[in-house]
């Protein structure tokens, strides 16, 4: 009898090692019922998240997108809409550039860069254009696809925390994350790939450290890997946002609260997590340079305050007023800075109370954690403790292996307890303590909820105490096991709490002054630990509530929140689909911001009444916008209304006198204005800006080089050679330019010296030019126009005027050019069709329509040329000459008062066109009478 227990008990020890091993050594049984649970948590949190994004994938560019993406050639290695901007476009941009940029493709040396370094998620706009181009559907699908991964983390992650009793808190806090609409910015915008990014290495992070703390206290090797790989993401994380640096302090905080747990290693780890953190401040801080430019006032307008009172209160209520999005994300805004938050300026402003309750809740909150996780052990094991422990571990013994597996477990090294094959409760009764304590004491004690044993020792502790054995050391189990459940609540919260605040600290505004206010996108990583808190809270509800309809009524509840969240959630996609209404969408909130960015939007699709009306509201709200009276004289421009133009444009400069752009639409209003003098002062002093501070550097600086192409261009109008030739060279020596720009300049400066007959230097410069653009044809005309000043060499120039139109065949100034020099050779003929060449090009173009009217009038066909004069002048109705060059030809073809008619037009618009006059005076019309 004796020998048969001794047998029993060895076969069940071994059958118990055996569990433990493939429990806790193994990650689990990973083809387990509970554990594929997990993962169709995992699956159908992350489909949800897919199905409520998917209408932002034919959504377009929008807001920051422009500048970040099509206008960064780091991205578009100069293809897209910066091909003509900044440093390069045309040059070779590699990896070296992503290290030496910041994210909008600005110098980090430059005066105008804020330092936002983030190399990883820009190498992924590069990724997405070397596979999709500028298709903007490539680019909103990865960003759905990293929200999925980044959900079906956070559901991993909450395995390791929330109570395993069930998995409704676990899914709690994945679908709420899915769902939840403050995440619409960082996934229907582009430029939220940062935060996305650096979300997913942040979990990654975590999770990966949690493994290397259970792989450390079996004293196991490939506890090094675990931890390099997680300093690997964390430097990932890093390198994806500048926030995801609290990544180390969670992990090290993460490993102090498990300090009920003797590990002689713990203190290694730490100290290598500090050091690595260290390190990567000093880098960052140290070796990158740092922004340059202070954030304009209108971004952070408290931050410039020189209110200490006004400043410490608003700031300190910006947290508050972030939760509250949390809580109730009804209005979204794309853009918090200027005055969309009042400033809190004295104590009696209401808002204060709220400040006051979030932090008086949060400290409340951690005081209590701190306070459970520091209760020392109960030793006396008295009932009430006993008979909560008992309750406690009968109902989580067999539940808690519902954590799943792999990485995103529940056990503390990332391996979870799946429900093993073998029935402990069958041979409970006969389990003896000394078993329990060898088997305890394996070194195999992985954690759930950061404080409390191994699943293995859960099992063994609950078959135990659920048997009828009356051994009086089964008390003290009983009391450890209470006490650790105590902790385990304390640092869940504790640690979600943590994955709420630490990665909103850094742009929080309490330590150092950010570029903005609220940004919504930067709530995405701290949501983290939001839904972690609520899927607590919930699973601690159902726990308590008796099964039926109680938890029905709960789970309805819910759903309900969820679907609220879901319709917000698929609406505020819609307003990121294009600008129009994204712009629309934040007037409420912001309205000078909003309707300035409206009007300039309005304006691009030529609905210019609208965006007068939307601009000068912006005006009336804040009238210091320079942007906004900038684009109201674009609307004025682009409506040929010159003079009211201009003082818009003088506005703007005098608001930010570093707008290169506003000098160089001036300069060009006043050139279309005839006030040649007063527009090379102008384009002067925009070609020669410094630009200190400016947002945009490679907009400033293509600004700066239109401008010195403008004035050098003004120069040849008014046959100053020289003086244009001056000006190009200025413009080669000091603007950084690119391949193509540098090529327009050798251009220009060739055809400067073909016009002084300096035909060598000329040649040469032309050479140069097709050197570094062999493809242009531009350079190819410039050349054939410059030999054709030369009559030795007609024959040359043809030959390169052919090589253009080769290369451009659709190029309509290839044609009109070759048409030009078909007509000083008297190829009249020939010319013709290479004129209606170029007009059937551009059809829109007053110049080729009149061409073409000349080469019929010279061929003296007159009635076809009366027909292109009538298109020209009702493509360009305000032009005196239009209506004067219809009124000739219809005076040749002797339709006299036709011709009248039209000469009084051009004396209307022009009233001192000499033209006209001269014609009227040959047909004896009184002049004044007709003016």
């Amino acid at each position: 009898m004796r020998t048969n227990q001794v047998n029993g008990m060895k076969t069940e020890r071994a059958m118990l090692q055996r569990h433990c091993r493939s429990s806790c050594c193994t990650g689990g049984h990973w083809w387990s019922k509970s554990s594929m649970l997990d993962d169709y948590a995992g699956l159908g949190c992350s489909a949800l998240a897919f199905v409520l994004y998917l209408n932002t994938l034919n959504a377009g560019f929008v807001y920051d997108d422009r500048r970040a993406i099509l206008g960064n050639v780091d991205v578009t290695g100069g293809e897209g809409e910066g091909a003509g901007e900044g440093e390069g476009a045309g040059d070779s941009y590699g990896v070296s550039s992503l290290l030496l940029h910041d994210y909008w493709g600005t110098a980090l040396t430059d005066s105008g860069s804020h330092g936002s370094w983030r190399p990883l998620c820009v190498l992924s706009f590069r990724l997405n254009f070397l596979l999709g181009g500028l298709n903007s559907f490539g680019f909103h699908l990865a960003n759905v696809l990293l929200h999925c991964v980044a959900t079906a983390l956070v559901v991993s992650v909450a395995r390791t925390l929330l109570p395993a009793r069930n998995v409704v808190g676990v899914l709690a806090a994945g679908a709420l994350f899915a769902v939840h609409p403050t995440h619409t910015e960082a996934v229907a915008g582009l430029v939220g790939r940062a935060d996305l990014a650096a979300c997913v290495c942040y979990l990654l992070t975590y999770l990966t450290y949690r493994r290397h703390m259970c792989w450390r206290a079996r004293g196991e090797q490939r506890q090094w890997l675990a931890l390099a790989l997680t300093l690997l993401l964390a430097l990932a994380a890093l390198l994806c946002k500048e926030t995801a640096i609290t990544a180390l302090l969670l992990c090290g905080l993460c490993d102090v609260l498990r300090l009920r747990h003797a590990d002689k290693h713990r203190l290694r780890s730490l100290c290598i997590l500090s050091a690595a953190l260290a390190c990567a401040v000093y880098c960052r801080l140290s070796l990158l340079p740092r922004p340059q430019s202070a954030f304009a006032a209108a971004d952070n307008p408290t931050a410039h305050t020189n209110c200490w009172w006004t400043r410490t209160l608003t700031f300190l209520y910006l947290p508050a007023f972030n939760f509250w999005l949390l809580l109730w994300p009804q209005v979204l805004s794309f853009d918090w800075g200027m005055d969309a938050i009042p400033r809190i300026t004295t104590f009696w402003d209401s808002r204060n109370a709220l400040s006051a309750s979030f932090y008086g809740a949060a400290a409340l909150l951690v005081w209590k954690c701190a306070r459970l996780h520091a209760m020392p052990p109960n030793k006396n094991g008295s009932n009430n403790n006993s008979s909560n422990s008992n309750s406690n571990v009968s109902s989580r013994g067999s539940s808690r292996n519902r954590s799943g597996s792999g990485s995103s477990s529940g056990s503390g090294c990332g391996s979870g307890s799946a429900s093993s094959s073998v029935d402990y409760a069958a041979v409970a009764s006969s389990i003896s303590l000394p078993i329990l304590r060898r088997l305890g004491g394996s070194g195999c004690y992985a954690w759930h909820g950061l404080s409390c044993p191994c699943p293995c020792q859960h099992q063994l502790r609950h078959l135990l105490m659920t048997s009828n054995s009356k051994s009086s050391s089964s008390k003290p189990a009983a009391s450890d096991t209470s006490t650790t459940t105590t902790a385990s609540v304390s640092c869940v919260l504790l640690l979600s709490c943590a994955f709420l605040v630490l990665p909103f600290v850094p742009a929080s505004n309490l330590f150092f002054h950010v570029g903005f206010v609220v940004a919504e996108r930067l709530l995405y990583l701290p949501s983290v630990g939001y839904c972690l808190l609520i899927g607590y809270g919930f699973s601690k509800l159902w726990a308590r509530l008796p099964s039926g309809r109680s938890q029905l009524l709960l789970l309805c509840c819910f759903g309900l929140l969820l679907s609220a969240y879901s319709v917000r959630t698929v609406r505020r996609n819609m307003d990121w689909r294009n600008e129009e209404q994204l712009y629309g969408s934040a007037v409420p909130v912001n309205p000078p911001k909003a309707l300035g960015n409206l009007g300039s939007v309005l304006s691009s699709q030529g609905r210019y009444e609208e965006a007068k009306l939307a601009l000068n509201a912006a005006i009336a709200h804040r009238p210091n916008m320079a942007d906004a009276h900038f684009n109201l004289g674009i609307v004025h421009q682009q409506q040929q209304n010159y003079s009211a133009a201009l003082p818009c444009y003088r506005r703007a400069i005098q608001l930010r006198p570093q707008l290169a752009t506003a000098y160089l639409n001036l300069g060009t209003s006043l050139l279309a204005l005839e006030r040649h003098k007063e527009a090379a002062e102008v384009l002067l002093l925009g070609a020669r800006l410094e630009g200190r501070g400016v947002r945009d550097r490679a907009a400033h600086e293509e600004a700066r080089y239109s401008a010195y192409l403008q004035l050098g261009a003004l120069y040849r109008i008014q046959n100053k050679p020289e003086r244009a030739l001056d000006v190009f060279r200025e413009a080669l020596d000091n603007l950084p330019l690119h391949q193509q720009q540098r090529a327009v300049l050798h251009q220009r400066l060739g055809d400067v010296l073909g016009e002084l007959q300096q035909w060598h230097a000329a040649e040469w410069h032309h050479r140069t030019a097709l050197q570094l653009q062999p493809q242009r044809g531009a350079a190819y005309v410039s050349y054939g126009l410059t030999l054709a000043r030369n009559s030795s060499r007609y024959a040359e120039a043809e030959h390169w005027f052919k090589r253009a139109l080769q290369l451009a065949p659709s190029e309509a100034s290839a044609h009109h050019h070759y048409a030009d020099f078909l007509d000083r050779q008297e190829r009249r003929i020939e010319a013709l069709a290479y004129h209606q060449r170029a007009a059937a090009l551009a059809p829109l173009d007053y110049a080729l329509l009149s061409a073409v009217a000349d080469a019929l009038r010279l061929l003296n066909r007159l009635p076809e040329a009366e027909l292109w004069y009538r298109k020209a002048a009702a493509l360009r109705p305000q032009a005196a000459h239009a209506h004067a060059n219809l009124g000739a030809i219809l005076q040749m073809r002797g339709f006299k008062q036709q011709a009248v008619d039209c000469y009084r037009e051009a004396l209307r618009l022009q009233p001192g066109h000499a033209t006209s006059r001269a014609n009227l005076a040959k047909m004896n019309v009184d002049i004044d009478a007709s003016a």
